[in-house]
């Protein structure tokens, strides 16, 4: 039996907060005055969960993650690192959330019902996490100065509105679907799983992409020149979004030896790709 606590902030945070220890694993097995002790950091200052939200739920939580669901009756973009690590069970969250959310998640699903900051998914290994709107920045991505491949190394992401910058930057494994735009360097880096990205995207998608599969749906602002035109296919279909509409599959990125997927629409992107489809239908010759 899942059993829910509700968190209703006292307060609106001024400062970025690190609530990195909201997570169903760190309320497992604990005593409802206990959780209400556990410290996260406002600024530079330590609090106490039970001084920033109102919480009400049972007397004690379950010992397993996996039957307990954290509801946030009002998010704040200043509510950073939540989830982090989590394993298993439920957040919900009612607004808006700060950066890092779901950072190096492992299982269970994180649903925001606003936006969320940059670097949202980082790092994850499992789980999934659905955003109702807008992501910022790195969206499953590494940190700034690792090395590619040190990203998302498995989990799903669903964003039903846009992108930042660098989707699924260093990414290896897993999924991300993005409903609306995109923005520049999509896939950048990435050496495995799959970006979905329904809308439109903005320049050079697949930088050093070494393997792994990009699909968008909708208008590229341009192209590498390392990357070469494979073929022209009448529709696609990827993690269950089909297109029925002609694409153009492009392999690279030659820069780093890459082998990768990169799938453009060739309906929305014809001025761009049209100098390409005389070396394909050549190819068939």
């Amino acid at each position: 039996m899942v059993v829910t606590y509700a968190l209703s902030l006292k307060y609106v945070p001024a400062v970025l907060v690190d609530a990195r220890r909201i997570t169903p694993d760190q309320f497992a097995g604990k005593k409802l005055d206990e959780i209400k002790k556990i410290v996260l950091l406002e600024g530079g200052r330590e609090v106490r969960i039970g001084e920033l939200f109102d919480i009400v739920g049972p007397e004690r939580a379950p010992e397993n993650p996996g039957d307990i669901e954290i509801l946030l009756k009002q998010g704040s973009n200043k509510l950073c690192y939540l989830g982090y690590r989590m394993s298993g069970g439920r957040i919900v969250v009612e607004g808006d959330v700060g950066h890092f959310t779901g950072y190096k998640m492992r299982g269970g699903s994180i649903v925001v019902k606003g936006n969320t900051r940059n670097y949202t998914g980082s790092k994850m290994r499992g789980g999934t996490i659905e955003v109702l709107g807008d992501a910022g920045h790195k969206l499953g991505g590494k940190l700034q100065g690792e090395k590619p491949g040190k990203g998302m190394k498995g989990g799903k992401i669903i964003v039903h509105g846009r992108a930042g910058a660098e989707v699924g930057v260093g990414m290896k494994s897993g999924t991300i679907i993005i409903h609306g735009d995109a923005g520049n360097l999509v896939g950048v880096d990435m050496q495995g799983g799959t970006i979905v990205v329904v809308g439109n995207a903005g320049i050079y998608p697949g930088t050093n992409m070494y393997a792994g599969k990009i699909v968008i749906g909708g208008k590229v602002e341009c192209l590498l020149p390392s990357f070469y035109a494979d073929a022209i296919l009448p529709s696609v279909k990827a993690k269950g979004i089909r297109f029925d509409k002609s694409f153009m599959l492009f392999i690279g990125d030659a820069i780093v030896g890459g082998r990768g997927l990169l799938y453009l629409s060739y309906e929305d992107n014809k001025a761009l790709l049209e100098p390409y489809k005389e070396l394909v239908e050549g190819m068939r010759l």
